[in-house]
Parts: structure tokens; C-alpha cells; sequence
């Protein structure tokens, strides 16, 4: 279903198309420049066809966002029910530890923070992001 937008380039159209029609109407329009009915005509003309292209390609990109976020929606439930076979698997500690900090790389979590050292001075940690 299609979106119409009243505002910006829809809004200068609907008006160029209101003074097309008031223009038409009032018959002693003769401008000094060259702005005739036919070149008002022209102009709505082609800045109704540029709307519509831009209407269309709006609602493929849209379509296309919508696609790849649908694409991406079990990616989280699939990455858990694979962290869980790859612990019971009782592959190295150290292979789990990697596979871990993928899993939270893909999901966008943070590592468990750490209780700081009995110093008093906190770490410094890298942060996951990317």
C-alpha cells in the first residue's frame, strides 16, 4: 500500500497544480516572462512523473529494507540453540570462549563485567563493537 506524503516536493506539485487551474481559469493572464499555460502545463507534467518515480523507488527500498530485515529475524534463537549444542559437544574450553565472543559480536551483548582487583583500579576493557 503506497504512502502519500503532503509534504515537500508532493506539496510544491499540488500546488503547481492549483495555480495551473486558477491560471486556466482567469482569462486575462498574460505574464511578462515566459510563464504560459502550456510551459505550467509542461512543468506539472513532468514534476507529477518525478514524484511518481520517486514514490516507486521509495516503496522498493523499503521493500528491500523489510526483505533483509525478515532475512535476519531467527538469527539470535539460531545462535543460542548453537552455543548450547557446541557446550554439550565438550569441545575445548577455549574453542567455546571464541565460538562465545562471536555470539556476542553477532547478538550485539557485552561480556560479563568483572569484579575490579582488591588495588581499587578498574581494568581497562575492549569493547565488543565494531
Amino acid at each position: 500500500m503506497p504512502r502519500t506524503s503532503e509534504v515537500g516536493h508532493a506539496k510544491n506539485v499540488a500546488n503547481l497544480q492549483k495555480l495551473k487551474v486558477q491560471v486556466n481559469v482567469y482569462t486575462l493572464y498574460n505574464p511578462p516572462i515566459d510563464i504560459k499555460v502550456a510551459n505550467l502545463q509542461t512543468l506539472f507534467t513532468n514534476a507529477s512523473a518525478k514524484l511518481a518515480k520517486v514514490e516507486e523507488k521509495r516503496n522498493a527500498n523499503k521493500n528491500a529494507i523489510t526483505i533483509r530485515q525478515n532475512a535476519f529475524v531467527n538469527l539470535k534463537s539460531t545462535c543460542t540453540r548453537t552455543m548450547n549444542l557446541l557446550e554439550i559437544l565438550g569441545l575445548p574450553q577455549g574453542t567455546i570462549d571464541q565460538a562465545k565472543s562471536l555470539n556476542r559480536t553477532i547478538q550485539g551483548g557485552q561480556k560479563k563485567t568483572t569484579t575490579p582487583p582488591e588495588g581499587g583500579q578498574p581494568t581497562n576493557t575492549v569493547s565488543t563493537s565494531r
